[in-house]
């Protein structure tokens, strides 16, 4: 793999070892900020806005971030989004209104856009195409667990000191992570490309909509439709959760992280095990058409469970499947034939983004009507989902027979 500005190699190990210690400090402040909204006496409202601004700025940025990844390289985002990130959580550490509170939010979405983009795109130029598949699934199965460990720490300093020194051990963890990834990091992108991407005089807008059209269409748009409905499901339901344990089982935020370190570690298993078979057997879009009806199903079992327990163990059993479809759709982008790698991967998040945008806040007004109504409008979503992608089937089985009978002419 050549290299550009650094002489460090760029290979995948490097960069989970980046991203798993990234995962795990950009999730210890998730499982105390239903405990900072509810000391602050405000709502769920709030706390499902707050998740929406951010997902909105990730949104609005994806597309700017995997742009500036194409033209300057995929490590300089990663260093930059990381400390920027930071940043954001030193505002947040200190906001106490609204106003504050909100504006914290969108300066973490701006940043986190860019190393979730970046490292998307990372793991695409760093590994051969048939191993994209596996190397997709470990990298979100490793994340995935690091995340649910910083959870687990987050929520444990939390209970036991406060909220303040959660934040205050995040922000000394994210510096370092940044300091690590400055040294062990090479870039991924050739050189020769980024080359090619700075001489385009035609290249001057951050948002290239012409070059992103080229992309999105036909299947492809049907593709990212899924992509927004599945992240309106999860994350909305994911949203309501949080706060639910807290406001009605009145848990504490450790148990918040005992709980996503559990499901993380089953996940990581999950990934490691079932994903590969799967992914070695079926196609990703017929696994995820058996994966997301299962999904719709554990969130209704929820629903009908009598006592904390049951209801607890069904939903762990969701937060499996969970875990186990968002590699399978990452597999189902790189199948997208395209030299703008990095557009690719900052519209595959900006999509994601959009149903983190919408599903919390959605989910936060249906809240008030009863608890209960996220975990039957996110079962309802997945449903919804799982027939956009029977439609992307179709209309991909169209496209590869007109493909093929204009090869035969």
């Amino acid at each position: 793999m050549k290299t550009a500005k650094t002489s460090r190699p760029a290979t995948l190990q490097r960069l989970l070892l980046f991203y798993c210690c990234l995962g795990f400090c950009m999730n210890m402040v998730h499982p105390v900020t239903p405990t900072l909204v509810v000391e602050l006496g405000f709502d769920s409202t709030l706390y499902s806005a707050l998740s929406s601004t951010l997902a909105l700025t990730n949104f609005l940025c994806a597309p700017l971030w995997g742009y500036l990844s194409d033209r300057h390289g995929r490590r300089p985002m990663l260093l930059i989004g990381t400390i920027t990130y930071a940043c954001s959580q030193l505002l947040f550490s200190q906001a106490r209104t609204v106003p504050v509170l909100l504006v914290a939010r969108l300066c973490g979405g701006i940043s986190s856009a860019g190393y979730l983009t970046a490292s998307l795109a990372y793991v695409v130029d760093v590994s051969p195409p048939e191993r994209r598949g596996k190397n997709l699934a470990i990298y979100t199965a490793l994340f995935s667990i690091c995340s649910s460990f910083g959870y687990l720490g987050g929520g444990t300093i939390g209970t036991r000191f406060n909220v303040i020194t959660v934040f205050y051990v995040q922000l000394t963890l994210l510096c370092l992570v940044t300091i690590l990834g400055y040294f062990i990091l090479g870039e991924s992108r050739d050189p020769e490309q980024m080359a090619l991407s700075l001489a385009d005089k035609t290249a001057k807008k951050f948002y290239d909509f012409k070059a992103m059209g080229a992309i999105i269409k036909g299947s492809v748009a049907i593709f990212m439709v899924s992509v927004v409905l599945a992240s309106f499901s999860s994350m909305g339901y994911d949203n309501a959760f949080n706060f639910y344990i807290k406001d009605v089982l009145n848990f504490p935020p450790s148990y918040n992280g005992y709980i996503k370190a559990t499901t993380g570690t089953l996940g990581l298993i999950a990934n490691l095990t079932l994903n590969l078979w799967l992914m070695k057997r079926f196609a990703p879009q017929n696994t995820l058409l058996v994966i997301f009806p299962c999904m719709a199903a554990a969130l209704f079992v929820a629903t009908r469970m009598e006592t904390t327990l049951s209801f607890l163990a069904v939903c762990v059993v969701f937060y499996l499947f969970n875990s186990i479809y968002m590699p399978i759709q990452q597999t189902m982008m790189t199948q997208i034939k395209t030299e703008n790698t990095g557009m690719l991967s900052g519209l595959f998040n900006a999509a994601k983004s959009v149903g983190s945008f919408a599903g919390p806040l959605f989910m936060s007004f249906v809240y008030k009507r009863g608890v209960m109504m996220p975990f039957y409008c996110a079962s309802i979503s997945f449903l919804v989902t799982t027939a956009v992608l029977l439609v992307h089937r179709a209309a991909l089985k169209k496209e590869q027979a007109a493909a093929a009978e204009e090869v035969s002419v």
